[in-house]
């Protein structure tokens, strides 16, 4: 017979392992089912927002049911397709300039070599010209062209979803589930808040750029637009991106750091300042969960992941703190430490 203690740490340990495989077994199919899981989830949380837009309509403007669902999907597909449209004429602009980038970027490291050489420090010149002469922009926009039917595919099933579930609602009961409701409620707060947090980021990103006249300034508002969704490095990244066409297109000059100064400072203003206090307590996640989940969801879904990170975390640790024994774990991802 085994002593009670024994018994404990036995039954301690058979949890842990079977917690384990179970989380391992969960990971393989988010990576197995990503192409299928990636839009249903998308179109899930789009779905709290329009619902929300279907609801207002229906009240403000005694919109029928079917008319304010229409609007609705309409308004989510004309974005999806001005995003697609808009990526696609700006990556076409850029590369038919790529042979005037190519040249300048060519003038700078020629001009970068002879101050080196200077001081006393030599490069094969001749070898960095001819690779830069050589990079394989058709190779890149074959691999865009595949990008861009994988990201229209995604858009057809986000669109197809959330048809089913605007008009599906309307023959589903209310929910009565108080986590559910919970989980809905803080993500539409969440995703509506962030929506327009990066639309504004965005759109002053893009008074800057096109202020300064900066090469492929639309293309990089949507990327400080798209990449402000991202926690943590989202908003870091955005301001990274233009660093090489503004260095070859100013130097190291005054407009150079004056450019990456506004961008951040909007950055920090919008994302620090004003977006936690409409979001409030926002998701309550410790930012040390934010950062783990958005590792996490990277590593199984790739760029989505990073986006959807904060949402679903949330989601989970909402479900979590419904269940008597998965308690400690959610009041972990808020960062309070259980006695």
């Amino acid at each position: 017979m085994f002593s009670d203690k024994t018994t404990y740490y036995y039954l301690k340990t058979s949890a842990v392992c079977l917690t384990i495989i179970a989380a391992g077994i969960v990971t393989a199919f988010l990576v197995y089912t990503k192409s299928l899981l990636i839009p249903l989830v998308i179109s899930i949380f789009l779905y709290t927002i329009l619902a929300q837009m279907t609801l207002y309509m229906k009240q403000k403007f005694s919109f029928p049911s079917w008319l304010a669902m229409t609007i609705s999907i309409l308004l989510c597909a004309a974005f999806f397709a001005g995003v697609i449209l808009f990526t696609v004429n700006s990556v076409g602009t850029f590369l038919k300039g790529a042979e005037v980038y190519r040249q300048n970027l060519i003038d700078t490291i020629t001009d970068l070599i002879s101050r080196l050489q200077q001081h006393g420090i030599t490069l094969d010149q001749k070898f960095i010209e001819t690779y830069l002469r050589e990079l394989p922009l058709f190779n890149w926009l074959k691999n865009f062209g595949g990008k861009l039917f994988s990201l229209i595919s995604n858009t057809t099933l986000i669109i197809l979803f959330m048809t089913f579930f605007l008009f599906g609602s309307k023959k589903t009961p209310p929910i009565t589930n108080p986590a559910i409701k919970e989980m809905l409620a803080n993500v539409s707060v969440y995703l509506s808040v962030k929506l327009i947090a990066s639309l504004a980021t965005g759109l002053v990103a893009a008074a800057i750029l096109f202020g300064f006249q900066v090469k492929l300034a639309a293309l990089f508002a949507l990327f400080v637009f798209l990449l402000n969704f991202i926690p943590s490095v989202g908003s870091i990244v955005a301001v990274l991106l233009p660093v090489p066409v503004l260095f070859l297109q100013f130097g190291l000059g005054p407009q150079f750091f004056l450019v990456i100064g506004l961008l951040s400072a909007t950055e920090f203003t919008i994302g620090n300042l004003l977006e936690p206090r409409f979001l409030g307590e926002g998701m309550d996640l410790h930012p040390a969960a934010v950062v783990a989940s958005l590792i996490f969801w990277t590593l199984v879904w790739g760029v989505p992941g990073a986006f959807l990170s904060v949402p679903i975390t949330a989601s989970i640790k909402i479900v979590l703190s419904k269940i008597k024994h998965t308690r400690p774990v959610a009041e972990f991802l808020a960062g309070r430490l259980p006695h």
